[in-house]
């Protein structure tokens, strides 16, 4: 009994990794600049987020040509900031449902490339089992060897269906995020695994101040502290109210001082973060290209017969697990970078 239930876990395990590359092979590819295309269109927010812009824009033209009449500069400076404060909410609507959809395309990758791997191993240990079980018959090994096999095979076998079910369940978030049915089945294409990082610290700082909204929003509120203060001044204004102003305008300065600080220490800790992650990517590389290499010389041993398949499946997998492990370091370099070009005022260099 306990040899026919195992051939019919075999049967159906070997059925499953024929059928499946022949099912994703005719479903849709899709790449990281589709999918990004996409989720533009199809988020809510970020529409709501855009039409609030612009609603801000339309506002800050004509309250300039009022202002300009009236010769108020306050104003002015008010209808700015609340452009600045509209185009800082816009970006970061947008900067986060494109960073959450590229995040769910890396980790689909990801889960596809661990799906192959523990495909791989799942067969080799359906093919050690077999073995075995032909050897525990002729009296070779022992009923014990064969209940550790079999409890390696079954645990191949859920590790895989647990992949499986975080690789369909990310599918479908995915499709959500950019607009289509959560049924649909489709595949993506890969992504670049040579990745490179070229400004320096300084350039990035440098970067990061001109673009930042934040940096504008306190150098305005602080114009208007000054404004107020002066206004203060020259009127009949009590002293405990230019006392007042005056706070506002130390605490408008702080905020101004403050927002710098963040943001320069932010890059500071994100460019870190980032060469640390290259280095961590490039022993990858190097670890993959030594087991490829490994790999091709067991094949070629395998094909003169001086290789057995079960060893030659145990190769394969450890290929697989390597191209794993080298899509686990991208997806970390790439979401990090893609964070750190998003502080910069970058858009997503796919």
């Amino acid at each position: 009994m306990r040899k026919n239930i195992t051939f019919t876990m075999l049967f159906w395990a070997l059925l499953a990794l024929v059928i499946s590359p022949v099912l994703s092979a005719a479903a849709p590819e899709l790449s990281l600049a589709e999918a990004l295309a996409l989720g533009l269109e199809a988020n809510f927010g970020i529409k709501k987020a855009w039409l609030t812009w612009e609603n801000a824009r339309l506002n800050y033209e004509r309250g300039k040509a009022a202002s300009l009449l009236a010769g108020s500069r306050h104003a002015q400076l008010q209808q700015e900031l609340n452009l600045v404060q509209a185009e800082a909410n816009y970006r970061q609507t947008k900067d986060q449902a494109l960073l959450q959809i590229a995040r769910k395309y890396l980790e689909m990758l990801q889960a596809g490339q661990e799906r192959d791997w523990r495909r791989k191993r799942l067969e080799r240990e359906a093919l050690t089992l077999q073995l075995m079980e032909q050897q525990v018959a002729q009296g070779y090994e022992t009923r014990l060897a064969l209940m550790k096999q079999e409890n390696e095979y079954h645990q191949a076998s859920l590790e895989l269906k647990k992949v499986e079910d975080s690789y369909d369940q990310l599918r479908r978030e995915l499709a959500l995020a950019i607009g289509w049915s959560p049924d649909a089945v489709f595949s993506l294409q890969p992504v670049e695994t040579t990745l490179t990082w070229e400004l320096t610290e300084t350039e990035c700082q440098h970067r990061a101040r001109e673009n930042s909204l934040t940096l504008r929003a306190r150098k305005l509120e602080v114009e208007l502290a000054q404004i107020a203060l002066e206004r203060a001044k020259l009127g009949p204004a009590l002293a405990v109210e230019i006392q007042e102003l005056e706070n506002n305008l130390q605490l408008a300065l702080l905020r101004q001082e403050e927002a710098l600080w963040e943001l320069e220490s932010s890059v500071r800790q994100l460019y870190a973060a980032i060469k640390q992650l290259a280095v961590n990517l490039a022993l990858n590389q190097v670890h993959l290209a030594a087991v490829r290499a490994n790999f091709e010389k067991l094949q070629k041993q395998y094909e003169v017969g001086l290789l057995k398949e079960v060893d030659r499946l145990a190769a394969e997998a450890e290929l697989l697990q390597a191209e794993f492990q080298m899509y686990s370091a991208v997806t970390s370099f790439q979401l990090k970078k893609w964070e750190f070009q998003q502080m910069l005022g970058l858009d997503l260099e796919v």
